[in-house]
This record gives structure tokens, sequence and C-alpha cells, in this order.
């Protein structure tokens, strides 16, 4: 899919031009855990900026012509590397499950608590990230669930 003509001024706080719509469709595909509800509000914003904080653009939260470029062009974020055994509910308090747990609130699960607890909330995000990123939905953290709380669906040119 090509980029589409960015049309100024930027997207930012309030805006319900049919771009927003657009910019939360491609975010949505890429595979971030937004609402394609066609108003930039707050969690569109929070994504934005951390979508620009982790492709290394001005992180203000606001969609300028870069920021919409790289939502349809920039390549993936490299995950961090995944624990060497299955994370699952009811382990003990972790960093592993910190640092997931992290990441998924930054690419949309706003309410779940980066406590290094996996419990039940940590649970329910994990199965709604498998089941967006198409992936075997058994609420375990493998080594394919944690590569996919980074991981975003790119164009085939776009570098890794």
């Amino acid at each position: 899919m090509t980029t589409p003509r960015f049309r100024p001024p930027p997207l930012d706080f309030g805006d319900k031009r049919p771009e927003v719509k657009i910019w939360q469709q491609q975010m949505r595909h890429r595979g971030w855990n937004i609402a394609v509800d066609g108003e930039f509000g707050e969690e569109s914003r929070r994504l934005c900026a951390n979508f620009e904080m982790e492709h290394g653009l001005t992180a203000n939260g606001d969609v300028d012509e870069k920021t919409w470029k790289a939502t349809w062009e920039a390549g993936s974020t490299k995950p961090k590397p995944a624990p060497n055994h299955t994370l699952k509910k009811g382990d003990p308090k972790n960093n592993d499950v910190k640092t997931w747990q992290r990441q998924v609130n930054n690419r949309g699960w706003p309410k779940l608590e980066d406590d290094g607890i996996f419990g039940d909330e940590t649970e329910k995000a994990c199965k709604e990230l498998q089941k967006l990123k198409g992936l075997p939905v058994t609420g375990e953290i493998d080594t394919n669930t944690w590569k996919e709380a980074w991981l975003e669906k790119v164009p085939v040119a776009a570098a890794m």
C-alpha cells in the first residue's frame, strides 16, 4: 500500500477530519490496539507519541507529515530478547512480565498495571494481543507472543 497524501495541518487533539480515521486504521493494521473512531482523542494522542518515540521521531503526539509517512513506511521496532521460558498466570512477580506489560501498555492496553505480576488483567491483555495478532489464544506469553508486543505489520520494503 502506498502512503496516502498528507494534508496539513497536523492531526492533533480533538481533530475529526477523515484523515484521523485513515491514520487510526493504519495504526490498527500495523498491530497497535487503537480504536478506529475518527476522533483524535487522548488515546490516539498517547499512542501517536509512543509510535513516534519507538521510531525516533519527535514524540509530541501530533501526526505531522513525518509521523504520517512513518505510519505507512517505517520498519518494525526490534523486540527485546524474549525470556527462555513461557510466562503464565500465577508465575512469581518478575521483570520479564513487567517489561511485557509496559510494552503492551505502550501499544494500547492502557489499564494494564506494569507491576510484574501475571494476574487476570495481564492474561486478558495477552489474549487480546494474541487475537489481534492472529496467534493461538492461550493467555500465556511464549516467544511469539513476546515478539508480537513489539513487531508491527509493515511493507516488505520497510527496513527492520
